[in-house]
C-alpha cells in the first residue's frame, strides 16, 4: 500500500492547525499540556476510589496522589463533600490517565504523585482533573513541584476561582490577607496568600534576601529568597529591588521566626497583580 495518503493527510493537519484522530498518538497529551510535558501516562482501571483529600486508589498498593495541589481537608464539610462529588463524577471517566514522573518514589504513605489526564474535550485536548477543581475553587494550587509553565496555567485556573469567590474562596480562612495585623497563632502552619507593601529590600547574591514588611523584622511579615531562588525568582521576573514600595502577593506554608514568615522555593510564589 503506498504511504502517500498518509502523508497528504499529515500535510492537511500540519495546514489547518487540527490533530487528525488516525494519527494522533495514545500520549500525545504530554506534548501539548504545560504540565505533561516528560511525563509518563498510565492508563487507569476502570475502578477507582477517591481518598480525602486529594488521592485515589486504583488496586491495592496502588495510590495516585493529586500532584500540584495543596493536600488539605476542606472546612466547613460542606466544600468537602462537593469537592467530593466533584472527583467522584470525574473519576467515572472510561478512559483516565494518570502522568507520573518515571522512577518517581512515593512519599511514606505508599502515594505517586501524578496529574490525572480526564476524557478528551471537543477540541481534542484531554483536561487535567487539578484545573477543573482549581477553576471550581475546590483546590489551591501548590506551585513547588511544578514548572514555571505548568504553574502559570494552573494558576491561571485558580485566579478565575478566587476573582469570582467561587468554593474555598468565598471562606475568610482561604481568603488573601493583607500582611499588617496579623494573628501569628492563627496562620503558622499553615497555606496563605498575602498582599502588602514592601517597605525595604535587603538583597544578598551569595546569601539570604529579604523583604520587610514593617520596620521590625522580629514581628512583622518577612519574606525570604536564599541564593538559587532569589537567582530562579529574577529569571522569571524583575530584579528584587524593583519590589521595594511595589505591592506584592507572596503564597506559601507560614513559619514564625520572631515575626511570621514565608520563605520562596519557587518563583510563582511572589508576584504582582492588579487588585
Amino acid at each position: 500500500m503506498s504511504p502517500r495518503p498518509l502523508i497528504v493527510a499529515s500535510l492537511i493537519g500540519l495546514a489547518c492547525g487540527c490533530l487528525l484522530p488516525s494519527l494522533n498518538p495514545a500520549g500525545a497529551a504530554s506534548n501539548t499540556h504545560p504540565c505533561l510535558e516528560t511525563l509518563s501516562a498510565t492508563a487507569l482501571p476502570e475502578k477507582k476510589q477517591y481518598i480525602a483529600p486529594a488521592a485515589i486508589r486504583t488496586g491495592p498498593g496502588e495510590t495516585w496522589k493529586l500532584d500540584g495541589v495543596i493536600l488539605e481537608h476542606l472546612r466547613p464539610e460542606s466544600l468537602a463533600r462537593l469537592r467530593r462529588k466533584e472527583i467522584e463524577k470525574a473519576l467515572g471517566g472510561q478512559t483516565l490517565q494518570a502522568f507520573a514522573r518515571r522512577n518517581a518514589k512515593t512519599d511514606r504513605r505508599g502515594r505517586q504523585s501524578a496529574f490525572i489526564a480526564l476524557p478528551p474535550a471537543t477540541d481534542g485536548k484531554r483536561p487535567l482533573l487539578q484545573e477543573q477543581l482549581a477553576e471550581q475553587g475546590l483546590v489551591r494550587i501548590d506551585v513547588e513541584t511544578l514548572s514555571p509553565a505548568c504553574a502559570k496555567h494552573l494558576l491561571a485556573k485558580e485566579q478565575i476561582a478566587r476573582q469570582t469567590k467561587r468554593g474555598l474562596w468565598k471562606q475568610p480562612a482561604y481568603q488573601i490577607k493583607s500582611v499588617t495585623g496579623l494573628h501569628l497563632s492563627a496562620i503558622v502552619s499553615t497555606y496563605q496568600i498575602f498582599r502588602g507593601k514592601v517597605q525595604a529590600v535587603t538583597r544578598n547574591d551569595s546569601g539570604t534576601s529579604y523583604l520587610n514588611f514593617g520596620p521590625n523584622w522580629k514581628t512583622d511579615f518577612t519574606v525570604t529568597l536564599n541564593e538559587k531562588s532569589l537567582t530562579t525568582w529574577e529569571a522569571e521576573n524583575k530584579s528584587l529591588d524593583a519590589l521595594e514600595n511595589a505591592y506584592i502577593y507572596v503564597r506559601g506554608w507560614v513559619e514564625t521566626r520572631g515575626g511570621p514568615l514565608i520563605r520562596i522555593r519557587h518563583p510563582a510564589q511572589l508576584w504582582q497583580e492588579t487588585p
